[in-house]
């Protein structure tokens, strides 16, 4: 019997499919359209450039599902997320991944009141007649 998670995963994977398909198509319909206009009498360059560039954003759809779905692998074998797994094994080399504190200079701080007194609008008084 599946796991309740390993269900959800699944819907989710068929509704991602579903919603991917959908956008590639959009897009490649949008680029027929175009370049329909294009070969209209009215049409011009703008909608060439238009009818070519609509399967790119298809093809970065795809590219964008196949990138998060090889992130979320990654995620369920080996348990932590790619930044956290680069950020331990940089450290496990002993390089830095943080700023220590005393490196920099101490943040200037204010009370309310002066900061309210520096940023109180003023009128100026123009007595250039």
């Amino acid at each position: 019997m599946d796991k309740p998670g390993k269900q959800t995963r699944h819907r989710v994977h068929v509704f991602r499919l579903l919603l991917l398909a959908v956008a590639v198509l959009a897009t490649l319909f949008l680029a027929w359209w175009q370049w329909t206009r294009f070969r209209s009498g009215s049409g011009s360059f703008q909608n060439l450039g238009y009818a070519l560039q609509w399967p790119a954003f298809g093809a970065f759809f795809i590219y964008a599902y196949w990138k998060i779905g090889q992130y979320e692998r990654e995620v369920r074998e080996t348990g932590q997320a790619p930044a956290e797994r680069e950020r331990a094994e940089r450290e496990a080399r002993g390089e830095m991944t943080e700023i220590d504190e005393d490196f920099l200079p101490p943040r200037p701080s204010i009370d309310i009141e002066t900061f309210n007194a520096l940023n109180t609008p003023r009128r100026r008084s123009d007595n250039t007649e």
